[in-house]
């Protein structure tokens, strides 16, 4: 036999024996990644049977990929493990008790916890504020009419009282979907400027809240049936806002929703406001401290909503400000205070407890929308089969052809309410996580990453679809 010959056979033996190794879907996965504009994104393809871990496609599964929003599955995974489905987070307010005039012995205190749920969505309705406003009627219940000292509000369950995650861009910070996380926030740590058209050419009316934001209106109201140019533009530090553009005359007024450079600090001013309101005066200033002694008499409290309703609406509408606080209130559980590094020591407790080598991992923020996110597809496959018999973790997932970012994906072809799963979208960057039910009768685990590619999103998504068909029909 030639030494050409030799080679042949040796590279039909090789191609054999590989082929025999490989996954069984590989096959067909890298055909569907070659084609068509799929072929210019790098793909990242895991899946396993849920009970026996057999592996049933692996391409590139152990390298690292930006997982977008698919980063909400490890906030899901550390949430469900610290804390309980119907866990609440209090708010209390106290002081050293009151006198017979009703005046506190002292400063009256706000402790409060982290709690990210005050929000309409989640709050029957009721806006963030309505919280605060309860916390001072039930002060003025319970006695109190005069804060002989200062209103302080407690910070210190945070290390930073509103941190900047890691890894969001200055270019994200004006968005609407990239509240701030805080020890003290309401509304998704956003606040609403009203924009209201004026006669034409004259300045329209422009109306947020003082604490939140200052205004710089330099917009004017442009002719009726004109096209809209609003454009506000956010300082970096969030404090001020510019109007720019035009809005038409006669046209109703335009609200646009900004996140806050310092939440913590409207919230001061709210409650203050509510204090007034409930005819509770203040001697003093409303101050922030880091750390304030606990009063021993109670004033108020207030509870949020459960914890699986805000893991919910965190994985349901993919909500970044709701995926932040439950990353950094977890770890503040493990460790005490809230900050992203221990949030990192207790992720890295959890990837060593289900078996994936930490350098599968590398943590940024708690929501995906950082860029610097990084994890393998098998680790989120690994995390999705640690957390399978937690009901609340999988029931947060949004359900193909009913829910969530999913309500309109997987919902032809039999596909509907087979599939629960995290979306994750950046630019470049397409993910989809979670189990979908088998045609076998199993349940299947996969993760499927798209990146670094520059055409349509929605040609990669609809690819992503392809292959959880694919693997349905197992």
């Amino acid at each position: 036999m030639s030494s050409s010959q030799f080679a042949r056979v040796f590279l039909a033996v090789f191609l054999i024996v590989a082929s025999a190794r490989a996954a069984p879907l590989d096959q067909q996965f890298e055909k569907m990644t070659s084609e068509g504009g799929a072929r210019f994104a790098l793909w990242g393809i895991y899946a396993a049977e849920a009970e026996s871990g057999k592996v049933l496609a692996d391409i590139n599964g152990q390298r690292l990929f930006v997982p977008a929003s698919n980063r909400k599955l490890v906030t899901a995974a550390l949430a469900t493990g610290r804390f309980k489905a119907e866990t609440r987070f209090f708010t209390e307010l106290r002081c050293d008790g009151l006198d017979s005039s009703g005046a506190s012995r002292g400063n009256v205190v706000l402790y409060p916890s982290g709690d990210p749920t005050w929000m309409a969505q989640l709050g029957g309705g009721r806006p963030g504020e309505s919280m605060l406003r309860e916390i001072a009627r039930k002060a003025r219940e319970a006695g109190l009419q005069r804060v002989a000292g200062d209103l302080v509000i407690r910070t210190g369950r945070f290390e930073e009282p509103s941190p900047i995650p890691p890894g969001w861009r200055w270019d994200d910070l004006d968005a609407s979907y990239a509240g701030r996380p805080a020890v003290l926030a309401m509304n998704e740590g956003l606040a609403a400027v009203r924009i209201t058209p004026a006669g034409v050419g004259r300045a329209p009316s422009v109306v947020a809240p003082e604490s939140a934001f200052e205004i710089l209106n330099q917009a004017t109201t442009g002719g009726a049936g004109s096209a809209s140019t609003l454009r506000l533009v956010r300082s970096l530090e969030g404090r001020t806002v510019t109007v720019l553009g035009a809005i038409p005359a006669g046209s109703q007024p335009a609200i646009r929703s900004l996140p806050m450079g310092n939440p913590v600090e409207h919230a001061a001013a709210v409650l203050a406001e509510a204090f007034k309101s409930a005819g509770i005066t203040i001697d003093g200033t409303v101050r922030l401290l880091a750390e304030a002694p606990r009063g021993v008499t109670v004033l108020a409290t207030v509870e949020g909503a459960t914890a699986t309703e805000a893991l919910t609406f965190c994985m349901e509408s993919s909500n970044n400000f709701a995926a932040e606080s439950l990353y950094l209130l977890a770890g503040a559980d493990r460790f005490g205070a809230a900050s992203y590094r221990a949030s990192y020591r207790l992720e890295d407790e959890f990837w060593k407890s289900i078996g994936v080598d930490p350098r599968e991992v590398s943590a940024s923020d708690g929501s995906g929308l950082s860029r610097e996110n990084a994890i393998t597809p098998n680790a989120l496959v690994q995390l999705l089969r640690a957390r399978r018999d937690t009901e609340w973790f999988v029931a947060s997932l949004p359900v193909s052809g009913v829910s969530g970012t999913l309500r309109y994906r997987l919902s032809d072809d039999g596909m509907a309410r087979r599939v629960w799963a995290k979306t994750g979208t950046l630019d470049g960057a397409s993910a989809l996580s979670g189990y979908v039910s088998a045609s076998g009768g199993k349940t299947i685990v996969f993760s499927i990453m798209a990146n670094n590619y520059t055409g349509s999103a929605n040609a990669i998504r609809a690819r992503i679809d392809e292959m959880v068909k694919a693997l349905a029909a197992r």
